[in-house]
């Protein structure tokens, strides 16, 4: 499906229009519970145009792109992560022109269940961009916030993770 921009800033994707003044300002556990899991579930999400599918840990000009298409400062995407080694537990977060480095631990998120108990959902984890030896980037700071979910949360494994992109 495509993705376009017209001369009010509108995202417009097939049919569907983002309200003009309408920013996408979503909670962790909105992102978490409302977005990651229910597409990981394959369940039908609360908007399909506000979080978008796009390999985050490829080609960095594809996401850079949609910035630049969309004239935003803050996108979110559905990434699968990339393991450096198949059947280990580390992530390589690098791209042909970057790598993402971690600024700090895992910052966990909590909700209420029905039973008005604080349960554990997820985690933040929040990285910075940083250019490989000779790419000049321009005059923006790349900042990636990744959401993943607790097992003891949601049963069903994947690799998937929400991205919070934004530049500064």
């Amino acid at each position: 499906m495509m993705m376009t921009t017209d001369h009010h800033h509108q995202v417009v994707k097939n049919s569907e229009v983002l309200a003009v003044g309408y920013r996408f300002n979503p909670t962790d556990k909105e992102l978490i519970v409302g977005y990651l899991l229910n597409k990981v579930h394959g369940n039908s999400l609360p908007s399909t145009f506000v979080v978008r599918e796009c390999d985050v840990y490829g080609d960095s000009r594809a996401w850079k792109g949609l910035f630049e298409a969309l004239e935003e400062d803050t996108l979110y995407f559905f990434t699968r992560l990339k393991k450096k080694i198949e059947k280990g537990k580390r992530i390589d977060r690098a791209t042909d022109s970057c790598t993402w480095k971690g600024q700090q631990g895992d910052q966990e998120i909590f909700c209420h269940n029905d039973n008005h108990q604080m349960v554990h959902i997820g985690s933040r984890r929040n990285f910075s961009f940083i250019p490989k030896g000779g790419i000049q980037e321009s005059r923006c700071t790349w900042v990636m916030h990744e959401y993943g979910w607790t097992a003891a949360f949601s049963t069903k494994t994947t690799t998937r993770t929400c991205f919070a992109g934004s530049r500064r």
